[in-house]
């Protein structure tokens, strides 16, 4: 647990500081020691303090080789030398990496599993700076995973260092209602090889504690496959950083207590009723000072082989 704790620490930490900037890269991935390759992708956003120290949080998509759909969370340590108005930098990350993988075979009558697990990435990072605070970036990273499969990812995209806005701003923009309603509709899809997509929906209320969090409490309908649907109340405590002054970028955590009502032929002695976590991360949009728009991807993390992605778009008011 207090690795957990740490681990959710330097995650969040560089989202929600007031220096940042984010990338996103794409690229290819490869298996050690054994046959396989795939696509591989990462979505960062990092923190600079000092002229040589970073520290970066990342969504890392490890793509579909055969018998593996692998993604996670990760949270990097950076040095890296001084970053020019124009030029190359150079930089080496380590740090903690939270998977979630699909593979074959659970045990339970299932065709697949859901494995989650700890492991470590080692990267080295060239970016060629531009003008306008943007940048090229080519990255090579290592993945050793403590129980399951190492990868090498080559990935290359683009970078965006975030101007910061000032305190008035974010104050203005979390007193135009301390309370907002949402309601959103999209697609559940489960993390097995079949990918199994139906539709979601949720009725979702947040109370606006301060500029930087707020909570919430939802209804969540997150599809039904085949024969059986999913749907119960969560609750999540959100980590908010406006990008704009009409972009809010948020990260969230907390429970899914749910009724799951699958198709239980193969699975005589699971229960119905669970309590799961969630790790989301959405954006809003502030089209005026009471509606907003909302964009929502929420992990359903289960312990019995039934993880799902959840996409949901929808419109809130503000009062």
């Amino acid at each position: 647990m207090s690795r957990m704790r740490l681990f959710l620490g330097l995650l969040l930490l560089p989202v929600f500081c007031q220096a940042q900037d984010v990338a996103l890269l794409a690229g290819q991935m490869k298996l050690v020691d054994q046959p396989g390759q795939s696509f591989g992708a990462s979505l960062d956003a990092t923190y600079h303090w000092g002229a040589l120290g970073a520290i970066s949080a990342a969504y890392l998509n490890e793509g579909h080789p055969d018998g593996h759909h692998r993604d996670g969370l990760a949270s990097q340590l950076w040095l890296h030398t001084p970053i020019p108005q124009q030029g190359v930098s150079l930089g080496l990350g380590y740090g903690p990496y939270y998977y979630f993988d699909t593979s074959y075979g659970s045990g339970n009558g299932l065709d697949y599993r859901n494995d989650h697990g700890w492991g470590s990435l080692l990267s080295l990072s060239a970016k060629w700076h531009l003008e306008k605070r943007s940048y090229v970036e080519l990255r090579a990273s290592r993945i050793r995973a403590h129980h399951d499969h190492d990868s090498t990812l080559i990935l290359v995209g683009l970078g965006y260092e975030l101007q910061n806005l000032p305190a008035s701003t974010e104050q203005r923009n979390a007193e135009a209602g301390k309370d907002v309603l949402t309601y959103m509709a999209g697609q559940a899809i489960v993390n097995s090889f079949q990918s199994e997509r139906a539709h979601a929906t949720s009725l979702e209320y947040r109370r606006i504690i301060n500029p930087n969090m707020e909570v919430s409490a939802a209804w969540l309908a997150d599809g039904i496959f085949g024969s059986g649907g999913r749907r119960g109340i969560s609750s999540q405590v959100w980590l908010i950083k406006p990008l704009t002054e009409h972009f809010v970028l948020e990260m969230g955590g907390g429970l899914y207590a749910m009724d799951d009502g699958l198709d239980r032929a193969n699975l005589p002695n699971e229960s119905r009723g669970h309590i799961v976590p969630l790790a989301s991360v959405g954006v809003r949009y502030r089209i005026s000072r009471g509606w907003r728009a909302q964009l929502t991807w929420t992990r359903v993390i289960t312990d019995y082989h039934r993880d799902s992605d959840v996409l949901l778009t929808g419109i809130g008011f503000a009062f």
